[in-house]
């Protein structure tokens, strides 16, 4: 064949679907790997040869998505046995024509460049991630397997195609383990913003519009647009503490006097309504007249409509993180660089990419606390997060 170009064929055969042994005899005949692949769930030993051997070589590398299904822990054990193991982390959501978000997960080739002794090599491109169900042959997987001279054209684009990937990864950091599986939770996990209360008779609040006074700003710039969905928490101030949460629709909110004297001046009916001084927990009064003493006091006011709760479901608190995603500058995303002007308004539907990278944080504490607890927080966001659960 042209180009020191040995042998083209397809992989697998359609009655034997399995490439294990396949790759097994790869591994066994290379020196080193270098490799790209999105997601990696399978153990090092499944082909029976020292994989992590061929990848801890001068030159050998394994670049992984970081995002679910792979499998962190046998990432860990390749690094543990030496091998060189890099995770690609950034995110960059697009848009469907409908305007529907697609998946932001980025790293999806599925290279392996087997390098011999011989001066030959070996080149898989496919559509084979390293997960059981491919590799055994119970997915329906195609790859090429090309094998060529080391000097051959081919095996040079291959080579420098996988070393841009490298050095769009980051090194595996055996001290990030929790690190790394918190990001892939993380992502899947999602919160909704809730409003906090104390208050007696929390369980009979469907159907009620009750009003909210503060006298810190920020709350307002927390709480977004009116119309918003949000939740009310009510946790009873007897001895039960029993919490009732409801889905709420936010029909009011906005400036008043204190706060903005050209705000104008606001009255409302007798109802049930909370005074929340400072970032404090505020208690939700029974229902009587909203006091002068309240209204000259406070600089913000939201209304709020209460519907029926959702038995069918419980609003845990999310657990203590150690991990987030931080928006950085487009211009210093390498894949955003090399798009052009035309396929990044059709990708983008005419915004602007929002490009996230991993970042660590302090672990916060537990938000599961006592009402005594949160009555004596100084400091307390308006909106607060919870994870929605079956129950």
């Amino acid at each position: 064949m042209a180009d020191d170009i040995s042998e083209i064929r397809l992989v697998p055969a359609w009655d034997s679907p399995s490439i294990r042994s396949i790759l097994g005899r790869c591994i066994r005949d290379c020196q080193l790997l270098q490799a790209a692949i999105a997601y990696w769930t399978v153990d090092g030993s499944l082909f029976g040869h020292p994989l992590a051997q061929r990848i801890s070589a001068p030159n050998g590398f394994l670049c992984v998505d970081l995002h679910m299904p792979t499998d962190i822990d046998n990432l860990a054990a390749l690094v543990r046995d030496g091998a060189h193991v890099r995770l690609y982390c950034e995110d960059i959501t697009t848009y469907r024509a409908d305007g529907k978000k697609e998946p932001p997960f980025l790293l999806h080739t599925k290279m392996l460049l087997f390098w011999k002794a011989d001066k030959t090599a070996e080149l898989w491109v496919g559509s084979h991630n390293w997960t059981n169900r491919a590799v055994m042959g119970l997915n329906i997987e195609s790859s090429l397997a090309i094998r060529m001279s080391d000097s051959s054209r081919l095996f040079f684009e291959a080579a420098e195609y996988l070393d841009k990937i490298k050095k769009l990864c980051t090194e595996f950091d055996l001290s990030k383990v929790d690190f790394y599986k918190e990001l892939q939770t993380n992502i899947d996990e999602r919160t909704v913003p809730v409003i906090e209360v104390e208050a007696a008779a929390a369980d009979n609040l469907s159907g009620l519009e009750i009003s909210i006074f503060g006298t810190d700003d920020r709350d307002l710039k927390e709480l977004g647009t009116v119309r918003r969905k949000v939740f009310l928490s009510a946790t009873e101030t007897d001895a039960s503490e029993a919490e009732h949460v409801y889905p709420a629709k936010i029909s009011q909110a906005g400036e008043l006097n204190s706060g903005n004297p050209a705000a104008g001046r606001i009255t409302f009916s007798s109802r049930r309504y909370a005074f929340r001084v400072g970032r404090r927990l505020p208690e939700l009064l029974l229902k009587r007249a909203v006091p002068s003493s309240v209204m000259d006091t406070a600089k913000y006011y939201v209304t709020i409509e209460l519907e029926e709760p959702d038995k069918s479901v419980k609003f845990d608190y999310p657990r203590a993180r150690i991990a987030s995603w931080e928006v950085i500058d487009e211009d210093q995303s390498s894949l955003i660089r090399r798009l052009g002007l035309d396929d990044l308004a059709v990708l983008f539907r005419g915004g602007e990419p929002r490009v996230k990278v991993p970042v660590q944080i302090q672990p916060e504490t537990s938000q599961a606390l006592t009402l005594y607890e949160k009555r004596n927080l100084a400091e307390r966001s308006f909106l607060t997060k919870r994870v929605v659960r079956k129950r």
